[in-house]
């Protein structure tokens, strides 16, 4: 059997893509000293986390996301927040006019310990003002 160009190259795109096409994020935060609690594996269980139970990112796989107590707090970075702070409406808070304008991102705790989709994640909090007029990345997550 012979394979075509269009065939080894899709197959080589595939596993490309396989390999280093999926954004993965960190382990879930734990409290000082705490190893991260796995999410539940049952509805049961998720119910017990106020979570939705269901497939979620890529994976058809049902799986539980658990909620945060925090969900929908506004954050200046990650440490403000149980999971992610998610900065996608582009909210700023200018404290040097500059130019160029420095402050901080605004965002808001995400509702879920696990985020997909494409957001701007902000980092841990700044301890000093940073430029404003660099737009904030994407980073997406199956």
């Amino acid at each position: 059997m012979t394979w075509g160009r269009a065939a080894i190259g899709a197959t080589v795109l595939g596993a490309a893509l396989a390999v280093g096409g999926c954004a993965r994020k960190p382990a879930q935060k734990a409290e000082a000293g705490q190893v991260a609690a796995a999410p539940p594996t049952t509805e049961e269980g998720c119910r017990a986390c106020n979570g939705d139970f269901g497939p979620h990112g890529i994976d058809p796989t049902p799986k539980c996301l658990c909620r945060t107590k925090d969900g929908g707090k506004k954050c200046r970075g990650k440490d403000d927040c149980e999971a992610e702070c998610v900065a996608d409406g582009g909210e700023r808070e200018v404290t040097q006019p500059g130019p160029p304008p420095r402050g901080f991102w605004l965002g808001r705790c995400a509702e879920f310990r696990a985020t997909f989709g494409c957001h701007s994640f902000l980092p841990p909090k700044p301890a000093q003002p940073v430029r404003l007029d660099v737009a904030l990345e994407q980073m997406c997550v199956d």
